[in-house]
């Protein structure tokens, strides 16, 4: 006879094991998706996978649209290794104008999200002559209080929502925010005066970055894209005249594309 301990690990694996279905139906495309389709897709019931649906969101592995009343997988998920996952359509365009982002100004290009007080990086592009490299990768994290990637989430965050972030990075390091608060308050109103921000070694010593989010379809300031440039190639000044309006040129070419994108497919699979 199970003791109840077993009954209750077995009763936890058979949750997981469900979640992980849910999570699997997304694949191949990570198109939007209802619960009713999901619970077609898993073969699960619709009531059991409303609940695994709304779990999976509160932990931030998937994303809501109220307006469509359907689910995608969350850039989130990458922290678990589900590097396809996510918005792959958003890499896939935006890789080549990273690309020529970076040769352009001989620097680094990130398209990051946020987890939790993270940043995580999904595109890195580096400039083929730059004469230094920023030590980032797909995959890698930086920290939202220090970034300009995060700092620029930080920007466009309805108001409750950057109180509860800002003090969730107190508790986390108290003197370092404290220490930072003028630079974070001087870049939330970057992003609310000009749509970028920018930083100065924050990171990396002798590096200025600037940052602007990306919005997708149902989902707003989805994504940072960001860039680094050595500061002794650069000031202040020409960051923000040459690479940060291209950063902001970049946002508006990328939403653009995106918007059509996600129109096209709601068409496909309407009819």
């Amino acid at each position: 006879m199970q003791s109840q301990d077993e009954v209750d690990a077995a009763a936890g694996v058979r949750v997981l094991a469900r979640g992980l279905a849910v999570l699997q139906a997304f694949e191949p495309d990570n198109r939007w998706r209802s619960n009713a389709e999901l619970a077609a897709a898993t073969r699960l019931p619709k009531a059991t996978v409303s609940r695994l649906t709304a779990n999976l969101t509160s932990a931030g592995y998937l994303n809501y649209s109220a307006e469509k009343a359907q689910y995608r997988l969350a850039s989130s998920i990458l922290a678990l290794g589900y590097f396809a996952a996510g918005n792959r359509e958003l890499r896939i365009v935006a890789q080549p104008l990273m690309q020529e982002l970076a040769d352009r100004h001989s620097a680094s290009i990130v398209l990051a999200s946020r987890d939790g007080l993270s940043m995580v990086c999904q595109e890195v592009c580096h400039s083929r002559t730059m004469l230094f490299t920023l030590r980032v990768r797909a995959g890698s994290r930086l920290g939202l209080r220090q970034s300009a990637l995060g700092r620029a989430q930080l920007g466009v965050m309805p108001p409750d929502e950057r109180e509860q972030v800002i003090a969730a990075l107190a508790a986390a390091d108290p003197d370092a925010c404290l220490a930072e608060r003028d630079d974070i308050g001087n870049a939330i109103f970057q992003m609310q005066s000009r749509g970028f921000c920018t930083v100065l070694g924050t990171l990396e010593a002798g590096i200025l970055g600037a940052a602007v989010t990306i919005d997708l379809p149902g989902q707003p300031y989805a994504y940072s894209l960001g860039c680094a440039v050595p500061a002794a190639s650069y000031s202040t000044k020409r960051l923000e005249d040459e690479v940060a309006t291209d950063l902001l040129a970049a946002k508006m070419r990328l939403e653009h594309e995106l918007s059509l994108q996600s129109t096209h497919e709601d068409l496909r699979y309407a009819s």
